[in-house]
């Protein structure tokens, strides 16, 4: 999977015609960061529905009319699962260019987060960082993240799943607008077709 993301990386370069250079003697080319975002979804939660076999309830098909061959109750059950909207989270990013400006940058992006469903999540894909004035930084994240099953119940034709009929592993993409306060804070809003965040992120990798 790296390495398709590598490959769709060097083709948006082309298709964009950034001006890249090597950033081979800049420092830090790797960062870390924590961070933490409110999240605000659409809906409060969702609601799954199955039916479901009660126990000691089987009874000898010949006692039915019919060819029946299981003769079990069924109880038509549902479960609504609240979302979680603190989402803590970890980012490692490896800077792959940049153009002589130091304004466009194209980075290796992995994360760890506390997702919607409260399981633990993993991203890693591309990101592409503009950043229009010193005090400002715009982003667009784009690749795989895992731990979001069951996520298609909310029919949203945006999101690819790839692992898992209930979409395990996801190919989706998710935009951010940081407003930079100093040289390790950051307020940051974040968007994808799931959910909406707000929080803030702390560099972990800045000199002192």
């Amino acid at each position: 999977m790296q390495l398709r993301g590598t490959s769709f990386l060097a083709c948006c370069v082309l298709i964009l015609g950034l001006p890249v250079k090597s950033t081979a003697q800049e420092s830090p080319r790797f960062r870390g960061e924590l961070g933490y975002l409110y999240a605000f979804h659409e809906d409060l939660g969702i609601t799954k529905k199955d039916w479901l076999l009660v126990p000691g309830t089987w009874s000898d098909p010949a006692n039915y009319n019919g060819q029946s061959q299981y003769a079990f109750t069924f109880r038509d059950t549902s479960w609504y699962y609240t979302f979680n909207h603190h989402l803590p989270f970890i980012n490692t990013r490896y800077r792959l260019s940049t153009n002589s400006t130091n304004s466009f940058e194209i980075a290796f992006l992995q994360s760890i987060t506390i997702n919607s469903w409260r399981q633990l999540s993993f991203m890693w894909g591309a990101e592409f960082i503009y950043r229009p004035v010193d005090w400002m930084q715009l982003a667009l994240q784009g690749g795989f993240i895992s731990g979001y099953h069951a996520v298609t119940d909310l029919q949203n034709p945006t999101l690819l799943p790839i692992e898992g009929e209930e979409g395990g592993v996801l190919l989706g993409a998710n935009a951010t607008a940081d407003l930079i306060l100093s040289e390790r804070w950051k307020v940051r809003l974040s968007y994808n077709p799931l959910v909406t965040g707000l929080g803030l992120a702390y560099d972990i990798t800045k000199d002192p």
